[in-house]
């Protein structure tokens, strides 16, 4: 796993333990209004897959 203090994202989202549509939700939330070509970092655990709508992994 990435140490997310060692990247040179612009964002960091962890979304370690949330359900797929919470780390969705969570995700266009810090992304709103960020600058184009923002680096982002999304720190995931993937939940069970009947969490996630189809498609969405």
């Amino acid at each position: 796993m990435t140490d997310p203090s060692t990247t040179d994202a612009d964002i960091t989202v962890d979304g370690t333990g949330l359900l797929c549509v919470t780390l969705l939700l969570k995700l266009r939330a810090r992304i709103d209004g960020a600058e184009p070509g923002s680096v982002v970092h999304v720190i995931a655990t993937r939940p069970p897959r009947s969490t996630c709508p189809p498609g969405a992994i």
